[in-house]
């Protein structure tokens, strides 16, 4: 601080003019701190975001394996590129390729079996039968039961 703005001031002894530069080194070092500790937090807020949307990734892609029939979710997304795999802003998967790792590696998933209808006793039985006869089935069954 010049002499000329400390005699404006009113600043005149030699000690409180210490005083004032001490303060202003104060002041300086506190503000440096302060941008210092700002950006380490945007630093870390930024290192929290992206590994809050990972994590998001990872359980879409997981419920995503799981929807698809995978039997072990952990052993399947080790054959997935996760860098290929993106979510768009309405929280979808995009780059997910499950038909790729289905024809790699089939053991990892369960075969949809689809069962044959209309074979066997229960099948006949079952028909759809007019009201008139449903009453007329009911009719015999209870009789059959004494």
């Amino acid at each position: 601080m010049t002499q000329e703005l400390m005699q404006r001031l009113g600043i005149q002894s030699p000690e409180t003019a210490e005083k004032v530069e001490q303060f202003l080194l104060a002041l300086e070092e506190r503000n440096r701190l302060l941008t210092e500790k700002s950006a380490a937090l945007e630093r870390e807020k930024t290192l929290a975001e992206e590994a809050l949307q990972n994590a998001k990734k990872i359980a879409a892609m997981e419920k995503a394996i799981l929807e698809a029939g995978g039997k072990n979710a952990k052993a399947i997304l080790a054959l997935i590129d996760a860098d290929e795999v993106t979510m768009n802003e309405k929280g979808e998967l995009e780059g997910l390729d499950l038909e790729a790792v289905k024809a790699e590696a089939p053991y990892l998933f369960n075969e949809k079996e689809e069962k044959t209808k209309g074979t066997g006793f229960q099948a006949a039985y079952n028909k759809k039968k007019t009201t008139k006869e449903n009453e007329i089935a009911q009719t015999f069954r209870k009789a059959l039961r004494r």
